[in-house]
């Protein structure tokens, strides 16, 4: 009995002194760090599953049953999944396995260099069914991410250019309204979100949004909410290309030629593996955070309007007209466009019944930055403020020099870090398409070379089309209205409504048909205002 505890107690304290980073247990530096990188591949991959190679529409085709499997109720501990796993094959019998799936470690891996470039292009970041296992079997994931760390994730998938826009949609509705409808849309999707959660919870096959939708509507009403993310990504690739554009152009006045700069960036960036883009995306934060601080900081530095919070700009409580506030609707719902990786995020949580909660805070931090950064840029500017508060920033001359400077900086790093990411997914889908990514050709140099062009040519198409399109307030309410109401109100609500049918009352049904009715109304509103309105200052 010595000897072992012995042996323990010389083994433990070495594995904690390896480093700092892993100080804080399950939250420690490098547990959140593993969460982020997690995070930001679900965002730059999973989504498009459908248009990959047919395996979501295999994972269906197995039967299931929520009663067999430990639910939300019965978080999994890693230490004991042996136990969970001999438990449920007592249970049924042994004629059903249940095999569970964590993330491997990197050091422990022992495939070589060309498999390590498979993993980071190709490796599906959620499980699928083992074609070896019985026709009731399935890999389900146990979740690594704590609270706090699914929390941060939920923010940083939240929180993005969405904002900039925000001052100019409370120009748009005036206060009374663009408080409401704001108010509105964070409180609308927080619910929405949650009901993602539920129907994870009681359809525990489900890994991903593209599952749900498989679920709802079968293999070509998939392909239909994929076509709405191909939308999404390609309009998303464009705000950030127009915003790059908008800023640079008061230095340099060659639109054209910026565009053609930022986007010969993409294409050299698309050449990098997943891992290291998933870096990119910390830097964003980073100069997310930037942005705010600047905005907050200019406010004080001169004290009259305008471009001052010393002297408030004029605003108004109403809008001006009722095409000025449909054309907010987008504008408002935009910061909320995050949805097809909540299920994801939900899956990758420790304990799974804390999703609620998470999500509360999560929406509510979002909500408080977003109108923070609306209301600080409406009573600087008021009803002269751009569709980008950055554009504003910049134009007013009465900042010292070094706004300018530091505004550039960040709106330089801000679309490069965030572009490679949100381009990647549609990269990956047109390649498994056209059967030219290393899954087909693991080795080949000509593979690689044509895979290359294939780039080349769809960053080529990107910039045709970044050249159409001149403006990024426009574009964004677009996006918030046809997208995102679609996204993050409408088809959650439906799937929610259909999926988790024996679960709800009469009363919710009726409200959730509402609800359906209004997003719907919205995104048509919208839609026709996002193209019919004016956006001139």
């Amino acid at each position: 009995m010595s000897l072992p505890q012995q042996h323990s107690s010389v083994i433990i304290p070495k594995e904690r002194r390896r480093s700092f980073m892993d100080y804080g247990g399950v939250n420690s530096f490098n547990n959140f760090a593993s969460s982020f990188s997690r995070a930001q591949q679900y965002s730059g991959s999973s989504i498009m599953e459908h248009f990959e190679d047919g395996r979501a529409g295999s994972l269906r085709q197995y039967s299931f049953s929520a009663s067999n499997f430990p639910g939300e109720d019965t978080p999994i501990s890693p230490l004991n999944e042996e136990a969970v796993v001999d438990d449920e094959v007592s249970r049924n019998g042994g004629s059903d396995r249940i095999e569970y799936f964590q993330f491997p470690n990197p050091d422990e891996s022992e495939v070589g260099d060309s498999d390590n470039y498979l993993a980071d292009e190709l490796t599906p970041l959620a499980p699928t069914i083992s074609k070896q296992s019985s026709h009731k079997s399935f890999i389900s994931r146990i979740g690594s991410s704590t609270s706090p760390q699914t929390i941060f994730n939920s923010i940083n998938t939240l929180v993005g250019i969405g904002l900039l826009s925000i001052p100019f949609g409370f120009r748009l509705s005036g206060w009374i309204m663009g408080v409401f409808i704001l108010l509105g849309s964070a409180l609308s999707t927080n619910l929405t979100a949650k009901y993602l959660g539920r129907i994870l919870k009681h359809h525990p096959h489900l890994l991903t949004y593209s599952d749900i939708s498989f679920a709802y509507g079968g293999k070509f009403f998939s392909i239909l909410v994929t076509v709405f993310f191909v939308m999404d990504l390609i309009g998303a690739a464009l705000t950030l290309i127009l915003l790059f554009t908008d800023c640079f152009v008061i230095i340099w006045p060659h639109v054209v030629g910026l565009k053609v700069i930022i986007v010969s960036i993409v294409f050299f960036t698309s050449l990098l593996p997943l891992n290291i883009l998933s870096i990119f995306s910390l830097v964003g934060i980073l100069a997310t955070i930037g942005i705010i601080v600047v905005v907050v900081v200019c406010g004080f530095i001169i004290d009259k309007s305008p471009g001052s919070l010393l002297e408030f700009a004029p605003t108004a409580l109403l809008p001006a007209n009722a095409t000025s506030l449909l054309f907010s609707l987008g504008i408002f719902m935009m910061p909320w466009g995050g949805h097809p990786v909540f299920p994801e995020l939900y899956r990758d949580m420790r304990h799974p019944q804390k999703f609620s909660h998470a999500s509360n805070i999560s929406f509510l931090v979002t909500f408080m930055l977003d109108f923070a950064i609306g209301a600080t840029g409406y009573l600087m500017y008021g009803l002269e403020v751009d569709d980008s508060i950055i554009k504003s920033l910049m134009q007013n001359s009465n900042y010292p020099s070094w706004v300018n400077k530091a505004l550039c900086l960040i709106m330089g790093i801000l679309p490069i870090s965030k572009l490679p990411l949100v381009t990647r997914p549609i990269i990956s889908s047109y390649e498994n398409i056209l059967q030219i990514s290393p899954h087909y050709y693991q080795k080949s140099s000509a593979n690689k070379i044509v895979r290359v062009v294939a780039r080349f040519v769809f960053c080529c198409l990107l910039l045709l089309i970044a050249l159409l399109f001149t403006s990024f307030g426009k574009l964004m309410s677009f996006l918030g209205s046809a997208i995102c109401y679609t996204v993050c109100l409408t088809l959650p609500l439906l799937f929610y409504l259909k999926l988790n049918k024996p679960h709800i009352g009469i009363m919710e049904r009726t409200l959730i048909k509402f609800g359906v009715i209004i997003s719907i109304s919205c995104a048509v509103l919208g839609t026709y205002a996002s193209i019919v309105a004016e956006t001139t200052k």
